[in-house]
């Protein structure tokens, strides 16, 4: 009778750990900083990168509980900002301008002319890619980092929203719920080799393995197995409070940045995301980063960043 007592004890501590404890997770605020601007833009290198209408600042990550930062006044009306090396590329309204950050000032030393209207760029194995709302996605070789050289525009249908670069295929969000996937290991070509199409606007999407996830408002975040090109497949949408506009993968946890709020989704099988925690904010999130899965910096539109711990319960 002990024994069937004890297998009883057992199976219950191990579907109570199932359904309500492993993978739960809880936020707590151990930090903020006040800045002269709203932060808009957050990129995660050395430091924390935040951009604002005006400046960028730089954040220390090493140590949240004691914050280090700068104001970075040589680089001013970024909307975009992307890192190789000790060289920064800043996104402006119609150029992207190069800095060495080995000099002290910060110099400029290169402006690279677009044409129409970049919204972002990014860096990925000495290449920038700048997604342009006019012409599509255009490739420049930045593998000299302070001398870039132009490489190929690839089309794209509807207007883009986000980017992001992940085992040498471009996935590309745009309006109408319209992802794009590229080829770029021959940036002489730029084939797009998969598309998914949704009702509503996609927001920037965040790829991890197999799987993208893409935020898409009040309908929350679609989940697509990406395993099979061209066809993508729906999986399953993770609804968030209101307006999920953000996506970061970290371990096995989706976050989800709404519009007052952080969510987490825990993964540990494939499409078993449940509900993990969510921390409120009485502000708008702008823009969040999760840093090596211990910290989230977040940036709220009463010009504050604000740093959150993590702390797993299995």
């Amino acid at each position: 009778m002990k024994n069937k007592f004890l297998i009883l004890s057992t199976v219950f501590t191990l579907l109570n750990c199932t359904f309500i404890y492993c993978g739960q997770v809880f936020l707590d605020q151990i930090n903020e900083l006040k800045l002269s601007n709203t932060p808009t833009d957050i990129i995660l290198y050395d430091n924390a990168y935040i951009i604002s209408s005006e400046f960028v600042y730089s954040v220390s990550i090493n140590d949240p509980y004691n914050l280090i930062s700068s104001e970075i006044r040589e680089i001013n009306s970024a909307k975009s900002i992307a890192f190789i090396g000790h060289y920064c590329y800043a996104l402006k309204t119609s150029s992207i301008d190069v800095y060495d950050f080995s000099k002290s000032p910060i110099a400029k030393i290169r402006e690279i002319d677009h044409n129409g209207n970049v919204i972002k760029i990014v860096i990925n194995n000495g290449y920038l890619y700048a997604l342009n709302e006019s012409s599509g996605m255009q490739v420049y070789d930045v593998n000299i980092a302070d001398f870039p050289v132009y490489k190929n525009t690839q089309i794209i249908p509807f207007n883009p929203t986000g980017i992001y670069i992940s085992n040498n295929k471009a996935y590309i969000s745009g309006m109408n719920g319209h992802l794009s996937i590229i080829d770029v290991t021959d940036k002489s070509k730029l084939p797009i080799v998969g598309t998914y199409t949704s009702g509503g606007n996609f927001y920037e999407p965040c790829i991890d393995g197999n799987t993208a996830y893409i935020p898409q408002g009040s309908s929350g975040v679609q989940v697509l197995d990406i395993s099979k090109l061209p066809t993508p497949q729906h999986q399953i949408n993770l609804f968030g409070r209101n307006n999920a506009h953000q996506v970061v993968a970290s371990n096995f946890y989706i976050w989800v940045a709404d519009d007052k709020s952080v969510e987490s989704f825990y993964n540990d099988a494939p499409a078993s995301y449940y509900f993990a925690g969510n921390f409120k904010f009485k502000e708008k999130i702008n823009k969040m980063a999760v840093v090596d899965g211990k910290y989230i910096y977040v940036c709220t539109q009463d010009k504050y960043l604000r740093i959150l711990k993590i702390n797993y319960k299995y």
